[in-house]
């Protein structure tokens, strides 16, 4: 019920309840009592009132409520054993969503108006054997009702201007690409906790590097009643430390730094192990041993690089490109999620070849299982302060306190991950006050150039701070310089061309599309019926800017028409099927090509994430996976585009197709290069092969005329007659003849015409209870090839199959309970799907 009382968790049932008032009406319990209201019994803490009224069938998306607008009640009766009422208790709240006043027993114990604190109070003066906790959460909008200052320029995110005042998220109150649910309720957790002798609180971790140092600062406080001898040692894997002690008012505490050279270095996983060090605490009291563990540390250094208007990570002294996605929130209606689908989503996120994750200013700062589980993984985390796109009233004493405390809280529980990379002032402030016509030295407030950067510098110095994104250029916008958010391929409609002229150098943000997802959501958000893109449920879920008079559909059937040479409207109108196929794809294809510009040897990009990991709520979302979690088109093209040993191919026009063989590895590579050239999906008019060597962390870049040895017009650019060829295959040979990776261009159009009908097999064998393993094969070559299994996700999807090479994917349960295995194959130029064969027999 998210109560805990020493090491036990208090579940009394009926535990929690919810009720709500007209905004103010109700001061305090007593009055709400008067008005008889009537309780939602049983409600999840922590937990949201959208939550809450989901569970109880009082509130949908197809029933939306205005949560905003009451006052929201809860009410928690839990007991406390006679013998321990009166003993040192703190009531800690890890998150309250938004403006919140607690009373325990009619006594008023807290005021918040910050979502992002946590606050601890001492309560034991408070407890008897049975008690009563109220938490009220006031209406914004009376609270935005409120007269203030105005801001010196207006935003365009929330429809308020006056949200600039509430230390809240803009999520659930954004028009044009958040749900309309708004978080209000105790979102995090609610813990009573005893201080017992002998356990250890307060702890801190604070691992950093000094020059080819590991460094370990750490402090905790012992609370013990009465005096005890008292010696303790500090260990981190092989190493350790003494702890020094001192007496304080509520026990001892403790303190110690250890230093150490010899202990392994944590790594992103694209270029290392991110090694973790157990931490333990060795104590001996008045003679008794006891062993406190204290959690898991990772040592590695960070720079990021930035002469010449360059930007650029180096992690341990090595320079990588970085690639990977802005994070969201792993369920919208609680802000939290489960367990399960956050671990999924973040394994998804390692295999698919990220290495870094943003966490934005208009999201929230992550649940620390997050932080644990990228440090285990290897990805690394841009880490926005909690500010968007709005004029911050950093020079009011109320609003700077609170932002103080905020930052110091966040900072303190940050610092301890591996993970955490950079820090960010906010997201689009200057560009959203640049855009306005606002005076260049307005910009950028005292709370983004002083105030943040201010409490880095005391208690995580050795990360580096950037103020906002974008910025760097002349215009914060601009794009040649510094730090981009870069929608020129997207909502600008620029072609591939386009991406070397405008010569990126990092992308915190980019390539947003309206992503659709797989069938059987579409199905489940369309009621059943027919999936109709003009229909009003279907176009409320499509991402938009709210000053512009086009979505990211209109964007993402641009490019459909580029690429396929159909007509969107028209194939919409006509064949549905096929225009969400083909939809699925295109998006996908963009990101790829862009991806392929970007890691080339023409590139200065030294790293870009996409707009974003996951959709907010189902439907055709920026997200690369749906709101399930689970991945989309896009993020196979992706994955594909972004591992580390990869040959990616660029057109150079006239001077034909180059291949660019990419190591990311601190590995050297080994291999062979083979490009063809392939006719009606059957005929190889063309092949070549050339040996390749690649040093650790490097390019080699080949051309297709020399590779070829003739002129094959491998682009189709000089056009004399039709083209000879469809599709150019570059495959990647490790020295064993296996496939590492291959990428595909179509010089005149990926509508490929030839349709398959027959000569496709598919077959299954199961590798153990949870997982099958597809053999596929085709005698013609197949584009854009997507198999489903009921309950199970394939490690790849909407590839592209080259004729007579078979491919096998591995398909992983994800349910607690594995399905009969049953699927299917189709691809945009197949004529029917077929089932795949299954097995029984294991491999």
């Amino acid at each position: 019920m998210g109560i805990h009382h020493g090491n036990v968790i208090l579940r009394e049932p009926g535990n929690w309840c919810l009720a709500s008032s007209p905004a103010g009406v109700c001061n305090d319990p007593s009055q709400l009592e008067a008005l008889a209201p009537v309780w939602l019994m049983d409600v999840p803490v922590p937990g949201t009132v959208a939550e809450a009224l989901l569970k109880a069938g009082d509130w949908s998306y197809a029933a939306p409520r205005d949560f905003d607008q009451h006052d929201w009640w809860y009410r928690c009766r839990f007991s406390v054993d006679d013998g321990k009422a009166g003993i040192p208790d703190l009531l800690r709240f890890n998150g309250l969503a938004t403006l919140s006043e607690v009373w325990l027993n009619g006594q008023s114990l807290l005021k918040s108006n910050n979502m992002f604190l946590a606050h601890s109070i001492a309560v034991a003066a408070h407890l008897k054997p049975e008690n009563e906790l109220y938490i009220v959460f006031r209406s914004l909008h009376a609270e935005l009702a409120k007269r203030r200052p105005r801001p010196r320029w207006k935003t365009r995110l929330v429809n308020h201007q006056q949200m600039r005042w509430m230390r809240a998220t803009p999520l659930g109150r954004i028009p044009g690409w958040s749900p309309p649910v708004a978080p209000v309720g105790p979102w995090r957790s609610i813990t009573l906790e005893q201080f017992q002798e002998f356990s250890l609180t307060e702890i801190d971790l604070y691992p950093h590097m000094r020059g080819d140092k590991r460094v370990l600062d750490f402090s905790a406080i012992l609370p013990v009643s009465q005096a005890v001898s008292l010696s303790a040692v500090l260990k981190v894997g092989h190493a350790q430390a003494d702890i020094q002690i001192e007496r304080c008012a509520n026990g001892y505490k403790l303190v110690a730094r250890l230093e150490n050279e010899d202990l392994a270095l944590w790594w992103p996983h694209t270029l290392g192990e991110p090694c973790l060090h157990h931490c333990v605490g060795s104590l001996v009291i008045d003679g008794r041993s006891l062993d406190v563990a204290l959690g898991e540390v990772g040592f590695r250094s960070v720079e990021v690089l930035t002469e010449n208007g360059d930007f650029s990570f180096s992690v341990n002294g090595i320079s990588q490109f970085m690639r990977g996605a802005c994070w969201t929130s792993n369920d919208i209606v609680t802000l939290v999620g489960s367990r399960e689908k956050l671990l999924r989503s973040l394994r998804l996120a390692r295999d698919a070849g990220m290495n870094m994750l943003r966490i934005g200013g208009t999201m929230v700062y992550e649940q620390e299982l997050f932080y644990a589980q990228c440090d285990q993984l290897g990805i690394m985390v841009w880490q926005d302060f909690m500010f968007a796109n709005m004029d911050f009233p950093v020079d009011d004493t109320g609003f700077r306190a609170t932002v103080d405390e905020e930052a110091t809280q966040q900072l303190r529980r940050l610092r301890q991950h591996a993970c955490i990379s950079i820090y960010c002032g906010n997201s689009e402030v200057e560009q959203q006050a640049a855009m306005t016509g606002t005076p260049a030295e307005l910009w950028r407030s005292p709370l983004f150039s002083e105030v943040l950067p201010g409490h880095i510098r005391r208690l995580h110095p050795d990360i580096h701070y950037v103020p906002s994104t974008p910025c760097g250029g002349v215009m914060p916008f601009h794009v040649g310089t510094g730090i981009t958010h870069y929608y020129g391929v997207g909502a600008y409609l620029r072609d591939i061309a386009g991406v070397r002229r405008d010569d990126v150098k990092f992308t915190a943000e980019c390539l947003g599309f309206s992503n659709i997802p797989d069938q059987d959501l579409v199905d489940e958000l369309m009621q059943g019926d027919i999936a109709v893109p003009h229909h009003p449920l279907w176009k409320s879920r499509v991402p938009r800017d709210s000053s512009a008079g086009w979505d990211f559909e209109d964007v993402r059937d641009h490019y459909m028409r580029d690429l396929f040479k159909v007509d969107p409207v028209l194939t919409r109108s006509f064949d549905t099927a096929r225009y969400m196929a083909l939809g699925r794809v295109a998006s996908g294809e963009m990101m790829s090509q862009v991806y392929a510009e970007w890691r080339s040897a023409y590139s200065q990009c030294r790293g870009a994430l996409v707009w974003f990991m996951q959709d907010l709520w189902p439907g055709a979302g920026w997200g690369i996976l749906d709101s399930r979690g689970l991945p989309k088109a896009a993020y196979y093209y992706l994955k594909r585009a972004w591992q580390s040993v990869a040959v990616l191919m660029t057109n150079e026009g006239l001077d034909g197709i180059h291949f660019h063989v990419t190591n990311d590895l601190n590995l050297p590579f080994a291999g062979t290069l083979e490009i063809s050239l392939l006719h009606e999906g059957k005929t190889y008019i063309a092949q070549g092969k050339v040996n390749c060597e690649v040093a650790p962390l490097s390019r080699q870049t080949y051309t297709s005329d020399a590779i070829l040895g003739g002129f094959y017009d491998v682009g189709y650019v000089y056009r004399f007659g039709p083209p000879k060829h469809d599709v150019v295959i570059a495959t990647l040979r490790d020295q064993e003849g296996a496939v590492m990776h291959e990428s595909f261009i179509f010089p005149s159009t990926h509508d490929i015409k030839t349709h398959v009908h027959e000569g496709v097999s598919a077959d299954a064998s199961p590798v153990t209870g949870m997982s099958y393993r597809v053999t596929l094969e085709s005698e013609a070559f197949l584009y854009a090839v997507r198999l489903e299994a009921s309950g199970y996700l394939p490690e790849d999807n909407h590839f592209h199959l080259v004729p007579g090479r078979k491919r096998e994917i591995l398909f992983h349960c994800i349910q607690d309970e594995p399905l009969p295995f049953k699927g299917f194959v189709e691809a945009i130029n197949m004529g029917e799907a077929i089932r795949i064969q299954v097995n029984k027999q294991q491999d």
